[in-house]
C-alpha cells in the first residue's frame, strides 16, 4: 500500500449508507489481516472479528462517543491477548486495516468504549481475549465538506468547515521539538521540507486521528533519535490514550519504513533519558 497516499485521504466518515459490504471485499479483509496486517508486537496474540447492521442496537450504551454510536453496515472489533503495550499495538493494527479499508474504497470510522467486558457481552463474544479496538466501516455519505469539531477545552468548543482532507489535526512545529521540549529551533534543518523523509514522516503523524482530536503526544529528536513522548490531556482516557500512541506510530513507521527500510523502536521510559516537563513521559525510541 502507498502509505503516504492513503494517510492523506482517508477520512473519518460518521454517516454511512445502506449500502452492503460485499462479501468479496470483507474476504479481502480478512486476509489481510491474517496475512499481511502490520503489527507493533508480532508475536502477541489478536483475533479479529466481524459485525453486521444488527451490532448496532446491542451495541448502543456500551460504545461510541457518550453513548452515541456511528451507525454502519459493518463492525471490526479487535480482541487481544494481555500485555504492557496491548493497546498500542491494537491501534497499530487496526489503523493498518482502517487504511487497507481506504485502499479498498471503503469509508470507517473509530468506535470509542470504556469496558471490554460490556462489549463481549453486547455482541456475545466468548473468549478469554479483551477487546482492544472497535471500527465502523462501510459507505459514507457523500458531502461537499467536512465539519470538524474542535474541543480545545469544555468550554471552548467550536466548529469549523473542513474543505480539504489533508489538513493537519497540530502543525509539525506544534508536534516536533528538537533537543529540548517546546523548541524547534533549527527544526527545519534536521527534518528538511515536503519531500524530505523525516518532513513525510512527521507530516504522516500529524494527521493521526485521535480521541476528540487531542493528539496527546509528540516527538522530540535528540543526539542519537527520536523518541515518542506521551503528553498529559484530562479529556484523553487511558484506553484511548494508548491507542492514539499505536495509531501515530503506526503512521511515522509507515512512511519512514516507505523510505528507509526496517525502523526498530525501543519501548518504556528508559529508552531515553531526556529531560521533560512534567507529566510527560518516554514512549519509545529509535535511532536515527
Amino acid at each position: 500500500m502507498d502509505y503516504r497516499a492513503l494517510i492523506q485521504n482517508r477520512k473519518s466518515v460518521r454517516s454511512f449508507t445502506d449500502r452492503q459490504v460485499p462479501y468479496s471485499e470483507i474476504g479481502k479483509i480478512r486476509d489481510y489481516y491474517r496475512k499481511g496486517v502490520r503489527r507493533l508486537i508480532p508475536h502477541l496474540e489478536t483475533q479479529l472479528y466481524f459485525f453486521g447492521t444488527d451490532a448496532r442496537d446491542v451495541l448502543e450504551g456500551a460504545a461510541g462517543y457518550n453513548s452515541f454510536l456511528v451507525g454502519a453496515p459493518q463492525y471490526l472489533v479487535l480482541m487481544t491477548a494481555e500485555h504492557e503495550l496491548a493497546q498500542e499495538n491494537a491501534g497499530y493494527i487496526m489503523e493498518d486495516l482502517i487504511l487497507k479499508l481506504t485502499d479498498l474504497g471503503l469509508d470507517s470510522c473509530w468506535v470509542t468504549f470504556t469496558s471490554s467486558e460490556d462489549i463481549k457481552f453486547a455482541l456475545g463474544i466468548d473468549s478469554d481475549l479483551e477487546v482492544a479496538a472497535i471500527a465502523a466501516f462501510g459507505y459514507g455519505v457523500k458531502a461537499t465538506k467536512r465539519l470538524r469539531l474542535n474541543i480545545r477545552s469544555m468550554s471552548n468548543i467550536d466548529i469549523s468547515a473542513k474543505r480539504h482532507y489533508v489538513e493537519p489535526k497540530r502543525s509539525i512545529y506544534d508536534m516536533v521539538f528538537l533537543n529540548t521540549w517546546g523548541s524547534t529551533h533549527k527544526l527545519d534543518d534536521h527534518i528538511g521540507f515536503f519531500d524530505d523523509m523525516l518532513w513525510e514522516a512527521f507530516y504522516a503523524a500529524s494527521l493521526s486521528p485521535s480521541y476528540l482530536n487531542r493528539q496527546a503526544y509528540g516527538f522530540l529528536i535528540h543526539d542519537g533519535g527520536i523518541s515518542l513522548v506521551s503528553r498529559p490531556d484530562a479529556y484523553t482516557t487511558d484506553i484511548d490514550g494508548k491507542l492514539s500512541l499505536g495509531i501515530v506510530l503506526h503512521h511515522f513507521t509507515s512512511v519512514m519504513e516507505e523510505r528507509s527500510g526496517k525502523l526498530t523502536w525501543i519501548f518504556g521510559p528508559d529508552s531515553a533519558n531526556l529531560p521533560l516537563p512534567e507529566g510527560h513521559s518516554v514512549i519509545a525510541t529509535c535511532a536515527l
